[in-house]
């Protein structure tokens, strides 16, 4: 699985003709000026000392490939914005994983494996929130305030562009929470193309939505939202519970048992009994 960063509609080709797509941040290790400046994110995985575990067999340093077609019309530029080919404009080298393995180190295991060697294959079941016992829903709302409140130890954010960054010779990032990394991701890849120069910008474009990509990002996005979830808590039997609106007349989940009621004092704020009202 490729490590770097965010999806944009450029790799959605790639994704389908590859199927390893990556959706993470910016890893720790690739965020040094000499990272940048080489452009090669190829981090050496503790677990034996080796440039992408290569010595166990995880996988390897290579070139990254993307498609060289053109972006769809809705897209008319070229060259501009970071996420354009990417992660061109950061990497052309980064961990290619064998096997089972994942990560932007090769460390990890592909969603829905397990074990020290990635070998235990094991179905993920998700349920509807309202069929969790009190102590479910309960250890689910303590999963995403603990989430919110760890600061994540693996990845970044990044906070200019590489023509900011002088070409990688300043880095530009910033600690980020473990939930709120994934705000960022959604925001990354869905926020308007930046053309060079103090507010200039493409706003017609959302390479989340707007996209043959929208429906395999999403999963994937949710895929390694959990996945960070269960490495945080220690939980690899966490799955994202779901709401089945369809018949809903109004927002169950809205209580403050689960994501929040209206505050009683203004029906703009969340009530202050949940615990999401301290969120910032």
């Amino acid at each position: 699985m490729r490590p770097a960063l965010v999806m944009s509609l450029p790799l959605l080709l790639f994704f389908i003709q590859f199927l390893s797509p990556s959706l993470q941040q910016f890893p720790r290790p690739c965020t040094t000026p000499d990272a940048l400046q080489s452009k090669r994110c190829c981090p050496v995985w503790p677990g034996d000392g080796s440039v992408c575990g290569v010595l166990s067999g995880r996988g390897f340093c290579q070139d990254v490939t993307v498609s060289d077609l053109p972006n769809g019309p809705q897209y008319p530029h070229s060259g501009m914005d970071d996420r354009e080919r990417w992660p061109l404009v950061f990497y052309n080298q980064t961990c290619q994983c064998a096997g089972n393995y994942m990560g932007f180190d090769c460390g990890e295991c592909k969603f829905g494996y397990f074990g020290a060697n990635c070998g235990e294959r094991r179905e993920s079941v998700r349920r509807n929130i309202f069929q969790l016992s009190v102590a479910e829903r309960q250890r689910f709302i303590s999963y995403l305030n603990l989430a919110k409140t760890t600061i994540s130890p693996d990845y970044v954010i990044v906070t200019g562009t590489y023509t900011q960054m002088n070409n990688g010779t300043t880095p530009m990032f910033a600690n980020i929470s473990v939930y709120d990394l994934f705000v960022w991701m959604h925001y990354y890849v869905s926020r308007d193309a930046l053309l060079g120069g103090p507010g200039n910008v493409w706003a017609d474009i959302d390479f989340a939505h707007e996209s043959a990509a929208f429906l395999p990002w999403h999963r994937v996005y949710l895929l390694f939202w959990e996945h960070e979830i269960r490495k945080l808590t220690g939980d690899f039997n966490f799955t994202i519970p779901y709401w089945d609106w369809r018949d809903a007349q109004d927002c169950q989940v809205c209580t403050d048992e689960l994501m929040g009621g209206r505050s009683p004092l203004n029906p703009n704020l969340i009530s202050p009994s949940s615990v999401f009202s301290s969120w910032k």
